[in-house]
């Protein structure tokens, strides 16, 4: 293993995508200059920026570093913030640093930025140097950021090139590299253009985190200094390079001995609904027991079965029991996969979205259990009678605690946090909306409220989309379960709710509202996500 690592950041460790282009349009704005396509200032991603702003919109250069200056005046309070780890990446600097490898940041992003945003996604830690360019606009070259990163490994001992790598996904960190005899592998989930890490003589290729820990964890040390810079243009990001140097120790073959290991596209699925499918099993097992053991314990209390008490009395230490056991599972969920789940969003949320958000969420459940009164599926559904009367059988006080605020939290950890989240990482949107929806409601085991639970987990999944925080869906899922409970069960004119024309209303006020929510906040996300 390499016992220097040197990583560049964005487009390696984190997608900064929403944050650098978005203050790309700021800073082409405050020059009368509108550019809505995102995507169209990807190549902002990497280079310094003066040099593309003169580059790309012929800026001189005067004009540039005022463009800079306008970019900083937005980066510097939100574009920083609005970044995201790809997936595993948190992982895999843990365990390299375990290992026992120096870890070092080479960027030509400001330094103070830099550090910033290590310390916002918690992994400053792993890092014993830091480096990038400066405000005054010295060292923005790549080359000149990882010589001082050299000389800092020097002034460690650490100065040999041969058990260095520079990881990154332009041709800046190849050049970076090559400037100071250090391997270098190039990652091809980031910015690059076409052809771009081939032609710059990338030794190695690869296409995801999981090839970039293959090559960093699995097999023997590559290369030596005679080796160094000497493989062939990789073919591809799933071939990693053709190697014209000889011996077993050069990267490419070290990549081909343990390629084995990364997983295909079939595999990622699976392993996704293997997660998936082991978080539901676990919060539906420790729900059970936790409430088995609660139950338990009151018969023992009460000194018989429980069974024998009154129907108010049996329904409402069922609630109790319910309540405690899904507080019970949510802790321990939580504890076991919170690190899979977003709680901090990176994205700039329009706040107004919020309100179209929450008159879905309330108009949605009436006008989905008008659907299914009016329909009058639960005459399918024994199971579903039982459970309607045990829920709603409760004080007030309980019934707003169990199910309009552990419930959603609960629920919304495994099935958005953990099950949407695993599909999102292997499908586009709209088959992990779908897919994460029915799982949703096949878990509830009964016809009406499998049903119902579909339609709002598709919702819920789509606000969790929308917004990158688990925090929109848990208000989603309580608004949901709260306007129901108190306009059907608590208001006693609540019948008039489930009329036709009622339904017919709430639901078109609840395509209304998706629409507006799309229109506010989720067009952007899905166009840049999907």
């Amino acid at each position: 293993m390499f016992s220097c690592i040197l990583f560049d950041l964005d487009g390696t460790i984190s997608d900064p995508k929403q944050g650098i282009c978005g203050c790309v349009q700021y800073a082409l704005r405050s020059f009368g200059i509108e550019e809505p396509e995102l995507d169209r200032l990807e190549p902002f991603i990497g280079p310094p920026l003066a040099e593309s702003f003169m580059k790309y919109y012929n800026f001189t250069a005067e004009q540039a570093q005022e463009a800079v200056e306008k970019y900083r005046e937005r980066f510097s309070v939100t574009g920083k913030y609005e970044n995201v780890l790809y997936p595993g990446m948190g992982a895999l600097l843990h365990d390299l640093k375990a290992s026992g490898a120096t870890l070092a940041i080479a960027s030509s992003k400001p330094t103070v930025y830099v550090e910033d945003i290590l310390v916002h996604f918690g992994i400053r830690e792993y890092f014993d140097i830091v480096v990038g360019s400066e405000l005054d606009g010295r060292r923005v070259h790549k080359e000149e950021v990882v010589a001082e990163v050299l000389s800092q490994l020097a002034a460690r001992g650490e100065s040999d090139p041969d058990k260095m790598v520079m990881i990154g996904d332009r041709s800046f960190d190849v050049e970076g590299a090559k400037a100071i005899g250090a391997h270098c592998i190039a990652v091809s989930y980031g910015y690059a253009q076409p052809g771009e890490l081939e032609n710059a003589g990338a030794e190695i290729i690869v296409r995801d985190v999981e090839g970039l820990r293959s090559v960093l964890l699995g097999g023997t040390q590559a290369g030596n200094s005679a080796q160094a810079g000497n493989s062939a243009q990789a073919g591809s990001s799933a071939q990693a390079g053709n190697s014209t140097a000889t011996g077993s120790n050069t990267l490419s073959e070290r990549y081909r001995g343990s390629a084995a290991k990364t997983k295909t596209k079939s595999g990622q699925f699976w392993s996704a609904v293997g997660t998936s499918a082991l978080a539901m099993f676990a919060y539906y097992v420790i729900s059970l027991l936790i409430s088995s053991a609660i139950l338990t314990a009151i018969s023992v209390v009460y000194a018989i079965g429980l069974q024998e008490l009154e129907g108010s009395s049996y329904n409402f230490w069922l609630n109790v029991a319910s309540a405690l056991s899904t507080f019970g599972a949510f802790i321990i969920c939580y504890g076991i996969w919170h690190k899979k789940i977003r709680f901090h969003s990176t994205k700039e949320i329009d706040k107004l979205s919020i309100v179209p958000m929450v008159i879905l969420a309330a108009a949605i459940a009436i006008g989905m259990n008008g659907v299914l009164t009016l329909t009058e599926l639960y005459r399918f559904s024994p199971t579903f009678q039982r459970v309607s009367e045990m829920q709603f059988d409760t004080p007030v006080w309980l019934g707003i605690i169990s199910y309009g605020i552990l419930a959603p939290l609960g629920e919304e950890i495994v099935f958005r946090g953990v099950v949407y989240g695993q599909l999102r990482k292997v499908l586009k949107v709209p088959y992990a909306v779908v897919l994460s929806g029915l799982a949703f409601g096949l878990f509830h085991g009964n016809l009406v409220q499998a049903v119902y639970a579909t339609v709002i987990g598709c919702l819920l999944a789509l606000v969790y989309e929308w917004y990158g925080t688990i925090a929109a869906p848990m208000l989603f899922h309580s608004v949901a379960n709260l306007f129901v409970y108190v306009m059907l069960e608590l208001l006693p004119f609540g019948g008039v709710f489930l009329s036709v024309p009622s339904c017919v209303l709430f639901l078109v006020l609840s395509a209304g509202s998706l629409f507006l929510l799309w229109m506010l906040q989720g067009k952007t996300a899905l166009r840049q996500k999907g």
